[in-house]
């Protein structure tokens, strides 16, 4: 026996000095479990950095219970804190904008029958401050229970790009009113509903008198200080139905819905006067005016074409500068 033990002795004491120790089951499970942990808050780690940088939450929704979670960056999109705001999906609806909570509810009934939940609406946060969101989400019946499952992501940046996109697809980049483009889409609008409801339509064409006399006496700013301080006084003047446009250089167009030709011709002459009345200072301080001619026409019978009424106006403007400018001239009421 003392034989045997020595021999088992030795050959513990041979392992232990090549560094070999019996293996405990116990401790490696404990090892892997710790690894395990670690890698999971890793990726959570990882998964609340790319929220932040994707400005995207996720959430889960019962919509039998009323109950809402939110990930830890939907607190932020919503301005809310963690701490003292519970979500829910009544406290949800409360901060959804007025004009969007049909839309959000509509969606979320929409996706108990198709199973996707996509709607992008408006929010209010607590602080006032409305902001954007894009909701996407799977409908996944547990049982009876109603549940969605899906992200949140702020897209307020890319609304006001795409605001910002639109804006510059339809405005004259000096003067901030309607483009060329812009102006006669509208046009061709009012024309289908003149024909279709027989709803009176003007157009004002005016141009600077002598305008290149502007630019080559007191230079080209003084030439779009004239351009841009009149726009903003049409902007500001005339009704918010009115398209004042900048058809290019120096010639405006005015599209006046619901407007006949003698209340068109009041308007021009209100513009006319308006100009007139403005006193310009050039770079050098030398103090100028000017003034404008305006050619009027209105939609007139079954055949009106967008070409012809335009044709008309053009004809008076230039019929109002052989006459000596700063004037109004419009159709014949007959026509």
């Amino acid at each position: 026996m003392k034989g045997s033990q020595g021999r088992i002795d030795h050959e513990r004491l041979t392992r232990e000095a090549n560094g070999r120790f019996p293996e405990d089951p116990c401790a490696e499970i404990r090892r892997e479990l710790e690894q395990a942990r670690e890698e999971i808050a890793n990726l959570s780690r990882t998964l609340q950095r790319i929220q932040q940088i994707a400005r995207m939450g996720y959430w889960r929704a019962s919509l039998k219970a009323n109950e809402l979670f939110w990930s830890e960056v939907v607190y932020d999109i919503f301005g809310v804190n963690p701490d003292t705001f519970t979500p829910s999906i009544r406290a949800f609806k409360v901060m959804v904008h007025p004009d969007d909570l049909e839309s959000v509810e509509a969606s979320m009934r929409r996706a108990q029958e198709t199973g996707s939940h996509d709607v992008e609406h408006r929010i209010v946060r607590p602080d006032g401050e409305v902001r954007w969101v894009h909701e996407l989400a799977d409908y996944v019946p547990e049982g009876d229970e109603q549940i969605l499952i899906g992200t949140v992501r702020d897209i307020t940046e890319q609304k006001r790009l795409e605001l910002r996109l639109r804006q510059l697809s339809r405005t004259d980049e000096l003067t901030g009113l309607f483009n060329r483009r812009y102006f006669m889409q509208r046009l061709l609008q009012e024309l289908a509903r003149y024909r279709r409801y027989g709803r009176p339509t003007s157009v004002v064409l005016f141009d600077y008198d002598h305008f290149k006399r502007i630019n080559d006496t007191h230079g080209h700013p003084a030439g779009d200080q004239v351009l841009v301080t009149v726009s903003k006084l049409l902007r500001e003047r005339l009704r918010t139905n009115d398209i004042p446009a900048r058809l290019g250089g120096e010639e405006f167009a005015l599209l006046l819905p619901e407007t006949g030709l003698e209340e068109a011709v009041g308007v021009a002459e209100k513009v006319r006067q308006l100009v007139r009345e403005q006193t310009f200072t050039s770079e050098e301080g030398r103090r100028f005016e000017t003034s404008i001619t305006c050619g009027v026409s209105a939609f007139h019978g079954t055949e009106e074409t967008v070409e012809a009424i335009l044709h008309r106006a053009d004809q008076n403007l230039y019929e109002g500068k052989r006459a000596g400018r700063n004037r109004v001239v419009a159709d014949e009421p007959d026509r």
